[in-house]
């Protein structure tokens, strides 16, 4: 299976690119010569086939020479890089159905089949096989680890199978005689799932329908080849051996014995159903004309709508790319193998985590009606792509699981229903989010129980503001310092050398992350001075007194014993 990759501005040029001439060994140059076809327009057709092999060192004299047409301008882009798609794109869908009618298989003596095929023989069935053209509508998705197919839980197979007979050998000698002749060839083709077989079909070419597909099933198509013979017999009556001839009549049997072979193919895919979709709409009280939403598609998405004009994009693009082991078809019989380019030219659309987080597309930032708050999911190791293909993934990504908007401009009204699409095309499910939360307002008071010269305990208490309920989530950070709340909506920390005023702040749990949203809340408090009790600055007075006066009045006897001359506080 497989993925995608990013969009970029590119204005490059190129030559002719050797990927639209014909190579030899019956190889198909990678883009059909035969297109555009069956409705497509050129540049959709031009960009459908990422796996081409792009031009480099192109230059701007190169690329806009002699492009007399947009068309032109298009084929030479494309051929200079690879240009993603933003949503699975429906004209792949259109070419598969189209070139699957072109298919020819092989008369009674060859099979035509794809390089790819897994050929199997029987008794006079020779060379069967049956494969799966494409699997409608469906989109490999590119991971780390290698590719997942991912299908819709209803929708189609085309499947193609052929064969060559040999016919037995007669005997037109001796007196039993036999001749065969091959009256008619038949082929079933059935489509089984998820333990249940869901479509039948005949001939070389059959389109098969399922339906309630889930989970991961393997999607296997059965092909039931017969062919039927008219077995003549004749015997003689009466054999001269001496002659070797019949003296008598002949008497003649005919036989219609039939020769069946089973061949078989099977894929592994993903089902990609919206069922598990949930989200809530969020109200906010400090801000009554803000609103928002959580949404959680639990699968990979494209995008999703939430009102007429506005849509969130994720991070998942696309790009359109040939099934491998198509560009050869093969034409075997009894004496040997010849190789032509192909005429049918499936095509299969991948997706890639691109570089691009996902955004809400708008004309300019004064259009932008919705914010993303946040995307969240597990964070994966980016794939690789395939050689051929220009485009650049996301190494690592976050696989967005869910998603939080909100808007000031936005009513409440268009949030009671989005829209999400899947990674598959035509893929996507309304889904009402009845469920309605409110970011509360809240009251943060902050207390210092505590204090002494050199640090201060401080109280945070956080309550709803309209109901006094204490908050017990979140966080209060005061100045440096961090504490969590407990069942009474309390918390406590202890300030070294804190200022005179404190200040704190209630971060509140991000309103998309819990079932109880708050708004965050500030607030300031004194921390007290420390003076000394009264008495105990009449305690001080009196022992400075006891201390130094004494001492104070020994030294004023001796100015004056000395006339003066110690201190000079006598006057002579």
């Amino acid at each position: 299976m497989t993925t995608i990759r990013q969009p970029v501005a590119v204005v490059v040029v190129l030559a002719m690119s050797c990927s639209t001439v014909m190579a030899s060994g019956g190889l198909a140059p990678v883009i059909p010569a035969d297109g555009p076809a069956y409705d497509i327009e050129n540049e959709t057709f031009q960009r459908l086939w990422s796996d081409d092999a792009d031009s480099e060192n192109l230059s701007l004299d190169d690329f806009d020479g002699d492009a007399e047409s947009k068309s032109e301008f298009i084929r030479r882009l494309t051929r200079s890089t690879d240009t993603p798609f933003e949503q699975p794109p429906r004209a792949v869908e259109q070419w598969n159905r189209g070139d699957f009618d072109d298919y020819s298989p092989g008369d009674r003596t060859t099979s035509v089949h794809p390089a790819s095929a897994s050929l199997s023989d029987g008794t006079v069935i020779k060379d069967a096989f049956v494969s799966i053209f494409a699997v409608q509508p469906s989109t490999v998705l590119h991971h780390r680890t290698g590719t997942t197919q991912h299908v819709a839980p209803d929708g189609d197979v085309l499947a193609l199978s052929d064969y060559r007979v040999v016919i037995p050998e007669g005997d037109d000698t001796g007196l039993r005689r036999e001749k065969w002749s091959l009256k008619r060839t038949s082929t079933d083709i059935t489509l089984s799932a998820g333990d249940r077989t869901h479509d039948t079909g005949r001939g070389h070419t059959a389109t098969l329908d399922y339906a309630g597909l889930s989970g991961s099933p393997e999607v296997t198509v059965t092909a039931e080849i017969t062919a039927e013979f008219d077995h003549h017999i004749r015997e003689c009556e009466d054999w001269n051996r001496t002659l070797d001839t019949c003296r008598g009549g002949w008497e003649t049997e005919t036989h219609h014995p039939s020769f069946s072979k089973t061949v078989s193919t099977s894929r592994d895919v993903v089902v990609n159903r919206l069922d598990g979709v949930s989200g809530s709409r969020v109200g906010f009280d400090t801000a009554p004309s803000r609103t928002g939403a959580v949404v959680s598609p639990a699968t990979p998405w494209t995008t999703i709508a939430v009102a007429d004009d506005t849509r969130i994009r994720s991070n998942w693009w696309f790009y359109s790319a040939g099934t491998p082991g198509w560009r050869t078809m093969e034409s075997d019989t009894a004496t040997g193998s010849s190789r032509a380019a192909s005429s049918v030219r499936p095509l299969q659309v991948h997706a890639y985590p691109s570089k691009m987080a996902p955004s809400v597309p708008s004309e300019s930032e004064t259009d932008r009606h919705l914010t993303i708050e946040k995307t969240w999911g597990p964070e994966q190791a980016g794939p690789s792509l395939p050689p051929n293909v220009d485009l650049d993934t996301a190494d690592p990504y976050t696989h967005a699981e869910s998603v939080a908007v909100s808007s000031e401009t936005l009513d409440g009204e268009d949030f009671r229903e989005v829209e999400v699409h899947g990674i598959v095309r035509g893929q996507s499910r309304t889904v009402s989010l009845s469920s309605h939360r409110t970011v509360r307002e809240t009251n943060l008071t902050l207390a210092v129980v505590e204090s002494n010269a050199t640090h201060a305990t401080v109280l945070a208490s956080v309550a709803n503001n309209a109901t006094g309920d204490p908050v017990t989530t979140g966080r209060v950070e005061i100045e440096s310092q961090t504490t969590t709340l407990n069942s009474s909506g309390e918390g406590v920390v202890t300030l070294t050398n804190p200022p005179a005023l404190v200040r704190g702040q209630y971060d509140p749990t991000e309103w998309w992350r819990t079932t109880e949203p708050h708004a965050a809340a500030v607030d300031v408090t004194k921390v007290p001075g420390n003076y000394p009790e009264p008495e105990t600055l009449i305690d001080l007075t009196v022992v400075t007194l006891l201390w130094f006066l004494p001492a104070g009045l020994a030294v004023v006897g001796f100015d004056y014993i000395t006339g003066g001359d110690l201190l000079g506080f006598i006057d002579p």
